[in-house]
C-alpha cells in the first residue's frame, strides 16, 4: 500500500521500505529536518531526487497533479500541530472534510464524534464544549484530537499519523494510541504509518515495520 524503493532526498538516503495491505509501521526521527522531508516526500509535496514512492501501486510521481490528488483522496493524514483552517471553528474544520467528500451531516456525523471524544476524554465534556472555539483558541492536545476525529470520519485506506502523541501527558497519548489501534482494525486491509520522535511514548507504540532515521 505504501512502498518507498531507495528513495533519497537532502539528508534522507536509500530509503527503503514497504508496508503492505493490513499492515502498520512507524518511522522513528531524531531529527525535526528529516522528519519534515519525509512528511513532504510521504504527501507527495516533495520528489525524491532518486528511487521511488508508490502508494497502491502506483508511483506517486508518475502522475500528474491532479491524478495525485484523486490518489489521495484515500489517504488521511493527522498533522502534529493540527492543520485545521485559521477562520473555521473547531467543529467546522472538523465536519467540512467528511461532507465536502462523503455527504456526510452534522447529524451523521454526531454520534461517531461522540463516541471518539469519549475514548478520549471519558466521563468529560471539555471536548465537546471546546468545538465553537477557533483554532487559535484550542491548545495542542485538542488541535489533535480535532485533525484525529477529522481523519477518521473520512474512512480512509492509510492513515498517517504526523507526531501525533510527542509533547502529550503519558495519559492523553496513551487513549490516543489505543484509539487509533482500534480504529485500524476496524476496516479490512487498512495501513497505519505513525511519524514518531525516538522517545519511550513511541516505544510503546507496536508496529508490524519499524524504522529509524537517525543519524
Amino acid at each position: 500500500m505504501i512502498r518507498f524503493e531507495r528513495v533519497t532526498k537532502g539528508p534522507v538516503r536509500d530509503l527503503s521500505f514497504d508496508i503492505k495491505r493490513g499492515g502498520t509501521a512507524k518511522i522513528l526521527f531524531d531529527s525535526e529536518d528529516r522528519r519534515n522531508l519525509l512528511f513532504g516526500l510521504l504527501a507527495g509535496l516533495q520528489r525524491p531526487e532518486t528511487g521511488r514512492i508508490l502508494y497502491f501501486g502506483e508511483d506517486l510521481f508518475a502522475r500528474d497533479a491532479n491524478e495525485r490528488l484523486v490518489l489521495f483522496q484515500r489517504v488521511g493524514v493527522v498533522p502534529a500541530h493540527g492543520g485545521l483552517i485559521s477562520n473555521l471553528k473547531a467543529w467546522e474544520n472538523l465536519l467540512l472534510p467528511a461532507w465536502y467528500h462523503r455527504g456526510l451531516t452534522a447529524e451523521e456525523a454526531e454520534r461517531p464524534v461522540a463516541e471518539i471524544f469519549e475514548r478520549l476524554e471519558p466521563g468529560e465534556d471539555g471536548l465537546k464544549l471546546r468545538m465553537g472555539e477557533l483554532p487559535g483558541q484550542l491548545s495542542l492536545y485538542e488541535r489533535r484530537v480535532v485533525a484525529l476525529t477529522r481523519a477518521m470520519l473520512m474512512e480512509p485506506d492509510i492513515l498517517i499519523y504526523d507526531f501525533t502523541f510527542a509533547g502529550l501527558d503519558r495519559d492523553a497519548a496513551q487513549r490516543m494510541m489505543k484509539l487509533t489501534g482500534e480504529f485500524h482494525g476496524r476496516k479490512d486491509g487498512r495501513v497505519s504509518l505513525y511519524l514518531c520522535p525516538d522517545d519511550a511514548v513511541s516505544a510503546r507504540l507496536a508496529a508490524d515495520i519499524t524504522v529509524t532515521l537517525t543519524q
